[in-house]
């Protein structure tokens, strides 16, 4: 062993769970249920990482309007994405979610009462608007609402309450650095302990990726500092597919006031108020390019019409919209706010919500595309399950707002739990090799030794804006061909000198954000190289040379994968069961 190695410490659990959160909890939950021998490995601390904390109240499931059922649920989820959805998968997780999501109830979440207060219009306890009818993507008023405004609050309280139960071995402060293969199967992970900066391999029969997204490859991001796409990057390297991943969602609400710069407050008035945008110039722009739903579009669609008046100059100070209810009588708008917690942080930054505006404007927000997964959760790596954010195949090209990811991560958790419980009954256990372990160890310790060159942090900074700039809500063949060089460059020239200061390898900021800053250029590569080759404008992608949705030539999905360290890109036809675009929907 080189002198720069440390003792690698080996760890052993029948099912390997990388994230703590909603669907990484819950396919742990599930898969102990079944007396599974589980652990959870998480990045930061339980019920304090990733997105799940940071979610609003609204969880979706066909309960809430007796017109509404599991079929009509299909029906938007498919059509909102626009048809290149995985059919089986989608049936699976609705079917489930009429008993999954009220299970949080049971495990120790509080949903809020669905009796409308005497002097007010709306019901209490529903993501949604009673004056305006449903969510945007949905046809009936849907789901059920968590009490407060932050959902995750009432989720991280459940987990918590059920893994304490399970007694649940987890590991925090553990960053999972790869997976690991033998003959082709996953048999594990190599991981640093961020508490010690010792190594760690995993060794697991069944492992379960539930790591999110990668949003943070956008400079304007409301999600987590977390969200780097850390299992993506895993599974690809290890040879799992990619697909869809062009599609990135934009929140088009989230605050551009710098006192509350990417909070979620005006996301929270657009759902309960259905406010007016307004431009520079004081004109309500939105029906001009929603000429149909207005104020009330599609997330992405929402905010590509934001995007576009501030490249037309019209936008607001800081780069967005002003977002006004002054349209509503005081009572309304009382009576709607009347517990949030947010209403008096506005009073104290003297803004009246009854005639001032808030800015907004787009954010990165939820990674639509992601690991490619069968209706049982399972990768093409045997051995490999992914659940929630990381995986792909729910949304299609968009995905419906109002608590859509959270209903996922509940229901894929509990299909992935289930079915690795099942599984690891068949199988037996397999041994790490040894010089992949070696050579992760060099890999690490090379990135960690290298004291001069550029920071991860300066890294990450030129991926954001170069993504932002370039790649967001509108694209065209030559800003994406430009951005695909500048990303290039930066793999060329800044990933080879990415350099750690300092000596300690506890806790060492400087290491994490050196392999955070190669996933995040890689997996932009990805995204980039993935809107280029689709030529049509669909759900979150949209291409101004090629504006129009093209279902004779795409109605397809663009699978990524690694050959011989190349990316490799090919499409492939969606998994449609029970519904298929209409003879007028394929000629638009």
């Amino acid at each position: 062993m080189s002198p720069n190695k440390m003792n690698v410490q080996e760890i052993r659990a029948e099912v390997l769970v990388i994230g703590s959160e909603a669907a990484g909890a819950k396919a742990a939950i599930e898969a102990q249920e079944e007396g599974a021998d589980v652990l959870i490995v998480t990045k930061g601390l339980m019920g304090r990482t990733s997105n799940t904390v940071m979610a609003g109240a609204g969880v979706q499931c066909p309960i809430s309007d007796p017109r509404d059922s599991p079929d009509v649920h299909f029906e938007d989820t498919i059509r909102c994405g626009e048809y290149l959805n995985n059919q089986k998968l989608v049936e699976r997780l609705i079917n489930l979610s009429v008993t999954e999501v009220p299970k949080m109830g049971k495990w120790g979440a509080k949903f809020q009462e669905r009796r409308p207060p005497p002097d007010s219009p709306y019901r209490v306890g529903l993501p949604r608007n009673e004056l305006y009818g449903g969510l945007p993507g949905s046809t009936y008023q849907r789901g059920m609402a968590a009490k407060g405004f932050h959902g995750g609050l009432q989720w991280r309280a459940a987990f918590k309450k059920q893994v304490k139960r399970l007694k649940t071995k987890i590991m925090e402060d553990v960053f999972v650095t790869s997976l690991l293969l033998t003959d082709g199967q996953v048999s594990g992970a190599f991981a640093i302990s961020l508490r010690t900066g010792q190594f760690l391999v995993f060794r697991a029969k069944v492992t379960i990726l539930a790591t999110g997204g990668c949003c943070q490859i956008y400079r304007m991001t409301d999600s987590s500092i977390d969200a780097t796409g850390d299992g993506i990057t895993m599974a690809l390297n290890a040879g799992a597919e990619l697909m869809g991943m062009e599609f990135q969602q934009f929140f088009p609400a989230a605050c551009y006031n710098p006192e509350f710069f990417m909070s979620q407050i005006t996301g929270g008035l657009r759902y309960g108020l259905h406010p007016i945008f307004y431009n520079s110039r004081g004109e309500a722009f939105m029906e001009k390019y929603l000429p149909v739903a207005k104020d009330w579009g599609l997330r992405d669609e929402t905010s590509r019409a934001i995007y576009m008046e501030n490249l037309q100059g019209r936008g607001s100070t800081h780069g967005g919209a002003y977002m006004s209810l002054k349209h509503l009588p005081a009572n309304i708008i009382d009576n709607t706010l009347r517990h949030a917690p947010y209403r008096h942080k506005l009073e104290r930054a003297g803004i009246d919500i009854h005639k001032d505006a808030l800015e907004c404007g787009p954010a990165s927000h939820y990674t639509i595309g992601g690991i490619k997964v069968n209706e049982n959760c399972e990768t093409n790596l045997p051995r490999l399950y992914a659940v929630g954010e990381v995986a792909t195949g729910c949304d299609g090209a968009e995905r419906t707002d109002g608590g859509s990811a959270i209903c996922w991560c509940f229901t894929m958790g509990y299909v992935g739990g289930k079915e690795a419980a099942k599984k690891i009954k068949e199988l037996d256990w397999v041994d790490i090799d040894p010089e992949q372990v070696n050579q992760e160890q060099d890999r690490l310790n090379s990135l960690r030794d290298r004291k001069d060159g550029i920071r991860g942090f300066e890294v990450k900074n030129k991926t954001k804006d170069i993504m932002w700039k370039y790649c967001a809500l509108i694209r065209d063949k030559k800003s994406l061909e430009e951005a695909l060089g500048l990303i290039q460059r930066v793999q060329s020239d800044d990933l080879p000198r990415l350099a750690c200061p300092g000596t300690s390898r506890v806790f060492s900021k400087g290491w994490v954000e050196a392999l955070e800053a190669t996933t995040l250029a890689d997996l932009s590569e990805i995204v980039i190289r993935s809107a280029l080759m689709r030529e049509e404008s669909r759900g979150a992608h949209y291409r101004s040379d090629f504006p129009n949705k093209d279902n004779t030539k795409w109605l397809k999905n663009i699978v990524v994968k690694r050959d011989r360290g190349k990316l490799v890109f090919t499409t492939t036809a969606p998994v449609m069961t029970r519904m298929r675009p209409t003879e007028e929907e394929v000629k638009e």
